[in-house]
């Protein structure tokens, strides 16, 4: 009797590590693997937008950037050609960089747009405050979190796409899915000449370029 209740325990201990394995697998994702290596980055005509009308558009972007983690990812890329809407022949630039150019560090990580869906979003955030300058009498200080879907997904391959989406200066999506399932809002927030922050918006489509094969596992 007590070799079979051991024997009853030690399956039962079994199953519920297998158990717990496959959910820890299964909250992993969404996920990138390798796990490390490094990417180029490209893009065509971007636009960059507020809620409250100030809009910045640039002829393309280029950066490099590298895998930290099975979620995760740093990048520098430099938006080109960007110049205010409303004032054509002005360029925009950030401190130190050449005319037009708009430098920029990013923090990413993977995040779900919806589980169910197996949609996963590449949530973008500028590791330092950045500060636009249109003229001396205009500058931009821009922080906070951009929310671009990836593909493909569950494909090996080289080439990874972000669609960075927005419209009146509201990006699409604003929310993302954490672990739990909850909506979590990340946005990203402008401030023209000192005043009060309001909700930005990036338009642009970014083709990250692999050094070795790989998939986003969702």
């Amino acid at each position: 009797m007590r070799i079979t209740r051991i024997l009853a325990i030690v399956l039962g201990l079994t199953a519920l590590l297998a158990m717990t394995a496959v959910a820890s697998a299964s909250a992993a994702l969404p996920e990138q693997s390798p796990a490390e290596g490094t990417f180029e980055v490209s893009s065509k005509a971007g636009t960059f937008e507020t809620v409250g009308k100030e809009k910045v558009e640039c002829t393309g972007a280029k950066g490099s950037g590298k895998l930290t983690g099975a979620k995760t990812d740093t990048s520098k890329v430099t938006f080109e050609g960007c110049k205010a809407k409303d004032i054509i022949s002005v360029s925009c630039s950030t401190k130190g960089a050449k005319s037009g150019d708009i430098e920029t560090e990013i923090d990413s990580e993977l995040v779900w747009k919806s589980k169910a869906k197996e949609e996963v979003l590449e949530k973008l955030t500028l590791a330092k405050e950045v500060e636009i300058e249109c003229t001396s009498l205009v500058k931009i200080k821009v922080k906070g979190t951009t929310l671009c879907p990836v593909s493909p997904v569950n494909k090996k391959t080289k080439t990874v796409t972000l669609a960075c989406t927005q419209s009146g200066g509201k990006q699409n999506p604003e929310e993302y899915e954490n672990e739990k399932g909850e909506k979590v809002k990340a946005i990203t927030e402008s401030s023209k000449n000192g005043g009060k922050f309001e909700q930005s918006g990036l338009q642009s489509e970014e083709t990250l370029t692999l050094s070795t094969e790989g998939e986003i596992k969702a």
